[in-house]
């Protein structure tokens, strides 16, 4: 009966050493994918933001006005940034 205790007890420690092990593995994935930047904006946050802002940044330069803008700034920036 001993000998039988002993194996349980065995099984117990190896399943909860699995146990530990996926919950490492879980805390590391989460860690590694939130990817948290200096300014505490998890990364993936930030690339949802960008790929929902960029059409909108490219519809903007490819209108009449956007384009009018464009060159008034580059116009501005040639002659030594009068209106900054």
């Amino acid at each position: 009966m001993t000998e039988h205790i002993i194996r349980q007890q065995g099984a117990a420690l190896q399943k909860g050493a699995a146990t530990e092990d996926r919950q490492e593995k879980k805390t590391a994935q989460a860690a590694a994918s939130a990817k948290y930047r200096e300014d505490g904006v998890p990364q993936q946050e930030l690339e949802r933001f960008a790929r929902f802002l960029l059409p909108k940044i490219q519809a903007f330069y490819q209108s009449e006005e956007g384009q009018r803008l464009f060159e008034e700034w580059k116009n501005n920036r040639d002659m030594g940034g009068e209106n900054d």
